[in-house]
């Protein structure tokens, strides 16, 4: 039992305590010489008894194996630590370059990307400049993916010079180089002459894997640079041949090429066909899990959320069972199928899952998945009620996100505050939120994306329809009026299967205000349809209680009673104040 063990190390520690010091060095000798002498594989042990024995360089070649020994049984943390313990026993040994890259690959599979970038940072000043641009480039693509996202870029500025490229200054001059790829990429066609990669010339295979570094530390942050550079790195594959990366690039632009929603599924559909053929031929895990990976994103794009979802869950299981350095592509996979989840309306699940991975960004460092989880998702404090915590974390998130441009990620803060502010009834202040935004918002050009730019219409309607209701003179209310009915123009022209009932909720809301209840409920009925058809729960949910509340009673009291049960049963603490959030323009 426990207790036994703990008596015997005491033992072990009052015996230790008794011996003179070369006494307690030659028994660990010993002890090390007996385990090598029986053959075993013990390499941790090897190195706690050298290193008691007073032999460093025997210790260190045993933290080396110990270390081997971890990666290979996938425990990258434990793998860290015995890299650590070889370079500290050994400065300046002939190995040390090769043991710093080590680490760092260590630390990037445990999901450590600021500890990772820095260890290949250290490995870059001390070998030959080919390698040495090499190792830059995987430090920026590190710092990067983590959020670092400013040290990255100046890492990648001298590593982008040497290949002859540069980062444009902003989003709009990223568009045109973009929009002049995109259409070469159309006339050219996705063929290609299939090549080994040990017939194509070491900086054109670098060439393409820089381009493939930034256009995926950008992808989730800055969406137009990230395309501009991910188009190039796909006419870079092409013309290289290299089928792995031909897969990987043909897979990443689908995903890209999928953000204007429904005008896009056309051009989108062969590509996804094209991405997952090639993936099945070149049969690399990583191939397989990216294309999983851009069939989720575009199904997401298009509000296909359970398509999304199960293509997610898929990608995760072969990213996480089958493939290595993929903790960036992996928490993509998990935080886009919980977004997904959230559209359905699983927020049990979703609340479930959330607290262990922000533990886990916050503990290993990494900027982008904490943002992430606490802006993207903040809705599951919302469920539990916690408007104080939902706004914390918000703040929290911004305290450590880059300041500079205005990136997804301000987006989604923007996104959860005035959230927030609505669900605590605070119209004015999340009208303000808004407002204070949308110059930099419409400059980011992230409205080019579909479902950010409905997103955005919809809060707008929403912070609109809630001001109306405390607006205290008749003219501002009918002017706030007015700007929720432009927004439900502006949403049905998009014409997707999620994005139509928006167009009745929001006119309910405006019909409300004007007086007119049976009005009220024919759009409230239509908005139900539309949003059960689209398999989106809590928003239909949200909609059967308006209409509840409009008809009044006993199937007014029965629709309630039956939103108030599903959204019991999905965790949701208070129903009034969620109902508040989603459809707002009543008063409660």
């Amino acid at each position: 039992g426990y207790g036994v063990e703990l008596y015997h190390q005491r033992i072990g520690e009052t015996l230790a305590a008794l011996l003179a010091d070369d006494e307690r060095r030659q028994i660990h000798r010993r002890l090390a010489q007996a385990i090598e002498a029986r053959g075993l594989d013990d390499p941790e042990a090897l190195y706690e008894d050298y290193l008691a024995a007073g032999e460093r360089d025997r210790a260190a070649v045993h933290a080396e194996s110990a270390a081997r020994k971890a990666t290979s049984a996938l425990a990258f943390d434990r793998a860290a630590l015995f890299y650590r313990h070889a370079i500290e026993l050994m400065p300046g040994a002939p190995n040390e370059v090769d043991l710093k890259i080590r680490l760092g690959d260590a630390l990037a599979n445990a999901g450590r990307p600021a500890e990772a970038a820095r260890e290949f940072l250290e490995a870059a000043k001390a070998t030959t400049l080919r390698r040495s641009l090499e190792l830059q480039q995987r430090a920026g693509a590190q710092l990067l993916t983590g959020g670092h996202i400013e040290e990255g870029l100046e890492v990648f500025r001298v590593v982008l010079e040497s290949a002859g490229f540069k980062l444009a200054k902003g989003p709009k001059r990223a568009l045109w180089s973009l929009i002049l790829r995109r259409l070469w990429i159309r006339i050219r066609g996705l063929e290609f002459t299939e090549c080994e990669a040990s017939s194509i010339p070491e900086a054109d295979l670098f060439r393409i894997d820089i381009c493939w570094a930034i256009a995926t530390g950008l992808g989730a942050v800055d969406l137009v640079r990230s395309a501009d550079f991910q188009s190039r790195h796909l006419l870079l594959a092409l013309r290289a041949g290299e089928p792995f990366r031909v897969s990987r690039a043909i897979a990443f632009e689908a995903a890209q090429s999928a953000s204007p929603g429904g005008p896009a599924q056309k051009r989108v559909a062969p590509m996804l066909h094209r991405a997952e053929a090639l993936a099945d031929k070149v049969g690399h895990p990583y191939a397989i899990a990216m294309s999983l990976w851009a069939r989720g994103i575009s199904s997401f794009l298009v509000g296909n959320w359970r398509e999304a979802a199960d293509s997610f869950e898929r990608a995760v299981e072969v990213f996480r069972d089958r493939c290595t350095g993929v903790s960036w592509e992996l928490g993509i996979a998990q935080r886009f199928m919980l977004s997904a989840l959230l559209y359905i309306g699983e927020l049990a699940e979703v609340s479930r899952r959330i607290p262990a991975l922000l533990d886990a960004a916050l503990e290993q460092g990494n900027i982008f998945a904490a943002t992430d989880l606490r802006t993207r998702l903040n809705l599951i404090w919302l469920a539990a009620d916690d408007p104080d915590r939902a706004r914390m974390e918000v703040i929290e998130a911004l305290k450590i996100w880059p300041r500079d441009g205005f990136h997804l990620q301000h987006y989604s803060s923007m996104l959860a505050m005035a959230q927030i502010e609505l669900y605590t009834d605070d119209a004015e202040v999340a009208w303000k939120h808004g407002m204070a935004q949308r110059k930099a918002l419409k400059g980011s050009l992230l409205l080019r994306t579909q479902l950010l730019r409905v997103d955005s219409q919809y809060l707008r309607a929403r912070t609109a329809l809630a001001s109306a209701v405390h607006a205290r003179v008749a003219n501002q209310r009918d002017l706030l009026l007015r700007t929720a009915e432009r927004m439900a123009q502006d949403i049905a022209k998009e014409k997707m299967l999620w994005s139509d009932p928006l167009v009745p909720l929001i006119r309910a809301a405006i019909a409300h205000n004007r007086g007119d209840e049976s009005l009220t409920a024919e759009f409230l009925r239509e908005a139900v349809q539309g949003f059960d058809l689209a398999d989106m729960g809590l928003r239909a949910m949200t909609a059967r209680r308006r209409l509840g509340q409009t008809l009044g009673g006993d199937r007014g009291r029965e629709l309630v009673a039956e939103a108030d049960d599903w959204m019991r049963n999905q965790e949701i603490k208070n129903p009034v104040l969620m109902t508040r959030m989603v459809a707002p323009g009543w008063r409660e």
